[in-house]
């Protein structure tokens, strides 16, 4: 292989890579809780997970999101005001919530399919006030995102 070709497959491997990050950055551009990742997940309070290549195709994913908030008590409201602008604003497949004395502790929310890929919702409100949002997109079923949330 010459070295003009091995420059070749360098460049055509860098855009190829280029193109699957901008991808997953657009796959929830549709959704208001995208804000929430970009706004949040530099806090120093909050921790900020976003996977990519083989995690994600090991569970049949195309994007995972998450955001864990030692205290969501500051973002509490906007985390619920984007959710609620979500599930208005698309078509929502399945809904359940848990709600106690007016307040959102705990939400799953399947979305319409995108690109023929599932896409998921999920914010749990836990002990001390702290919170987790995530977001799920890709082929996996429900069946198969329950088991994998539900591990032993």
């Amino acid at each position: 292989m010459t070295t003009r070709n091995v420059a070749l497959y360098r460049l055509l491997g860098s855009l190829l890579l280029l193109i699957g990050f901008t991808l997953s950055a657009y796959a929830q551009e549709d959704l208001q809780i995208a804000s929430l990742f970009e706004k949040y997940g530099k806090q120093k309070d909050v921790t900020y997970v976003e996977l990519n290549g083989s995690i994600l195709r090991s569970y049949r994913m195309t994007a995972y999101r998450s955001l864990v908030f030692k205290d969501v008590t500051p973002y509490k409201a906007d985390i619920v005001q984007c959710l609620k602008q979500d599930v208005a604003g698309q078509q929502v497949i399945k809904t359940q919530e848990i709600i106690e004395s007016g307040q959102l502790l705990s939400a799953y929310y399947q979305l319409s399919k995108k690109n023929k890929l599932n896409r998921y919702i999920l914010y749990k409100v836990g002990k001390k006030q702290s919170a987790t949002l995530i977001y799920i997109e890709g082929k996996l079923s429900e069946d198969e995102l329950m088991k994998m949330l539900y591990r032993s």
